[in-house]
């Protein structure tokens, strides 16, 4: 019997240890997955953030340019804009492309107040009517929205790692109320 005892004794510890082994692996590996998951998400929303930010900026960059390089030149010689007219479309033209040249802008659509577009690099979506949606409304309500669109296979999108990442920004196209010290 004691031969016995002593070959439980050995085997015993060693499941025991073997156990808290395996167990202690298996909960730091979970919690690795679950902070680099939790890690990801973070990083991502701030990036997406960041990318709001930065469009944004665009936005406001572009409203300022079509302003005073484009509105306030074709009101003094026209006395309106008429984007259907040949010369007004290609200053247009010309203002947005040498705004947004080095940038990484792949579509502008402006639409009028009866929400109709107005100008778009893709020519062919000129004229429509009723294609801002939601984003539209937002927007002449003076609100800025962005929307995240995301390209790829079900896997990718599942591991939040898509083919292509897109981010969409509508904004208003309004006049910049800045008053100097001087004229105040």
């Amino acid at each position: 019997m004691p031969q016995n005892l002593d070959k439980f004794q050995k085997t015993k510890p060693f499941r025991l240890v073997k156990f808290f082994t395996f167990s202690s692996l298996i909960i730091m590996f979970t919690a690795t997955i679950v902070i680099s998951a939790l890690n990801a998400h973070w990083v991502r929303s701030l990036l997406l953030q960041k990318s709001e930010e930065y469009a944004n900026l665009l936005v406001e960059n572009l409203t300022h340019q079509v302003i005073s390089r484009f509105m306030i030149p074709t009101l003094v010689k026209y006395g309106e804009i008429r984007l259907r007219k040949k010369e007004q479309f290609l200053l247009m033209d010309k203002v947005v492309h040498s705004t947004l040249h080095s940038f990484n802008v792949e579509m502008v659509t402006i639409y009028d107040e009866k929400n109709i577009i107005s100008y778009s690099f893709d020519r062919t979506k000129i004229g429509q009517k009723n294609a801002g949606g939601v984003h539209y409304e937002k927007a002449m309500k003076k609100e800025a929205t962005s929307r995240l669109l995301q390209q790829g296979s079900f896997l990718q999108l599942l591991f939040w790692y898509p083919q292509e990442t897109k981010i969409i920004t509508f904004a208003p196209l309004r006049a910049e109320k800045r008053v100097s010290p001087a004229l105040a």
